[in-house]
């Protein structure tokens, strides 16, 4: 039903349709209830609060954790890999993985809700998954991938052919001249190559290889993909319009009544 700019919310004018009144929103059915129905406005807000939480969530200890290293303090707990669930994250980024699980549910549950409030098939709501699911199967891939890497890399080298008796009297018989040669020359080499600030640091583990390869392959798929979704959600089922009658478009006005 239409109204007159400003009788459902006076600090929102344009709501027009009573459907959309702010104050009418239920948010646990909204969140967890896949059975019902949600109006514009209201998949609206809660949609813009599953987005500025993973932002948040993802760009402030990542920003902060970088800023304090380029400043010279150890963060390596930071970056400590986490058992959560079925991967592993690091330290910093725990608090995004849970709120990112968590949202892809109630995400899925007020996408159902806003189609089959505009009459629509509530089925498209397995869109919002896809992204997850692809992230997690290249997270998989990479994790394995890691391991195999490190594990190449700390086996230890094949057995040296032992050399034949003359050639090793031969290694016993070279000359001091050489020796002083090659002493020097390795000296020089030293010399030339600039010297370290510090202590390097220890090698990665097998799990942390593991973990930064799967993480360096999951998540640009899982944010390509999240990508694509953002942009279905708001130029199509966020402007559905409320009962599915009326053409599609942003606002909060009944076009057909």
């Amino acid at each position: 039903m239409k109204t007159t700019s400003g009788t459902i919310d006076p600090h929102r004018p344009w709501i027009q349709d009573e459907r959309d009144d702010p104050g009418q929103m239920d948010w646990v059915q909204t969140l967890f209830n896949p059975f019902g129905e949600t109006s514009k406005v209201h998949f609206t807000r809660a949609w813009t609060l599953f987005f500025m939480g993973r932002l948040l969530l993802y760009i402030v200890p990542s920003f902060t954790v970088g800023i304090l290293m380029v400043a010279g303090a150890k963060m390596a707990g930071a970056n400590a890999p986490v058992n959560l669930l079925i991967i592993t994250v690091p330290a910093l980024l725990v608090p995004f993985a849970i709120y990112t699980f968590f949202t892809e549910f109630t995400s899925f549950v007020a996408h159902t809700r806003r189609l089959a409030e505009a009459k629509r098939p509530t089925w498209l709501a397995v869109i919002v998954l896809v992204p997850m699911i692809l992230g997690l199967l290249a997270y998989t891939a990479g994790t394995g991938m890691g391991a195999a890497q490190h594990r190449m890399m700390t086996a230890p080298p094949p057995a040296a052919v032992k050399t034949e008796t003359s050639k090793e009297g031969e290694a016993d018989a070279e000359s001091e001249e050489e020796k002083s040669e090659a002493a020097a020359s390795d000296g020089t080499k030293k010399q030339q190559q600039p010297r370290r600030r510090g202590p390097p640091g220890p090698p990665p583990s097998e799990r942390q290889m593991a973990v930064q390869t799967g993480m360096s392959m999951g998540l640009p798929i899982w944010a390509l993909g999240s990508l694509g979704v953002m942009l279905w959600t708001l130029l199509y089922v966020a402007r559905l319009p409320n009962g599915g009658t009326g053409r599609i478009g942003t606002g909060s006005d009944p076009l057909t009544e």
